[in-house]
């Protein structure tokens, strides 16, 4: 009885705090692998949803709320960090706010390789047989010495379909990967979340003019894991290796590369 209330209360708070109802009561519960997962729904639609970890950090819980014009995801024992959705253009735009500041901005772009935007790093990744083409902007100096781990693993963890363009299938998109046994599995675990990691296509960085730098890229064309395509790695806006590969051969290509950027 002491935990119910205690739950209670938390979840009160929680939602009224993101200018939701604050009624328990209306809530769905779902056990998953290590937590258990609420949903609220108003008029139909999927309201709010909170889902608690118990073995992946014991007390604590993931808070989301679908307001007028954002998704707004905090963890209760994070207080410094929240994740913003976004859009704009109907495209998605996920941004991770530390202390306030805006540390991470990633937002969904159409991939044109002779007209990428300008200062950024431009990444392309498949999941679930869907290519998400991003540009992504960061400011790490927001974290000083911390390091949000669990939140920074939500932020980029959450799986949420590309190809979305309104909030309330994005949070119903959210509410379905929660209803998924092994979610946290895939966000939290390690090598078990890297089996379920989207596979990369493209790690690019543009300069000031939106001309490729350096980075790595496949021209993925036959939309067959198992076909070969063409890949070009730059460095200093140069290609300086091209070959052809299948996607799994990419992979491995591909993490040689990110190693060597960071010797």
């Amino acid at each position: 009885m002491k935990k119910f209330w205690s739950l209670f209360a938390f979840m009160s708070y929680s939602l009224y705090t993101f200018g939701q109802v604050g009624d328990p009561q209306g809530f769905t519960e779902n056990k998953i692998e290590s937590g258990t997962v609420y949903k609220k729904y108003n008029n139909n639609k999927l309201d709010s949803i909170v889902v608690t970890m118990q073995a992946v950090n014991y007390g604590n819980a993931l808070i989301f709320a679908k307001l007028d014009n954002e998704i707004k995801i905090t963890n209760a024992s994070d207080e410094n960090s929240v994740i913003k959705i976004e859009l704009k253009n109907k495209k998605q735009i996920r941004t991770f706010f530390y202390k306030d500041k805006p540390a991470i901005v990633v937002e969904t772009i159409d991939f044109d390789i002779n007209q990428l935007p300008k200062n950024k790093t431009i990444t392309r990744s498949l999941s679930n047989n869907i290519i998400q083409n991003v540009s992504i902007k960061t400011n790490y100096e927001v974290f000083g010495d911390d390091n949000p781990d669990k939140t920074f693993k939500l932020f980029y963890g959450l799986n949420i379909r590309p190809d979305l363009d309104n909030l309330d299938a994005i949070f119903e998109n959210i509410g379905e990967f929660f209803s998924e046994e092994d979610a946290l599995l895939k966000i939290f675990y390690g090598s078990y979340a890297e089996k379920f990691a989207p596979k990369i296509l493209t790690y690019l960085k543009t300069n000031e003019s939106g001309i490729i730098t350096d980075g790595i890229t496949l021209d993925y064309q036959n939309k067959n894991s198992k076909e070969i395509n063409s890949y070009n790695i730059y460095k200093n806006g140069k290609i300086i290796k091209s070959g052809k590969e299948n996607l799994a051969n990419f992979q491995k290509i591909y993490q040689d590369y990110i190693i060597k950027l960071q010797e």
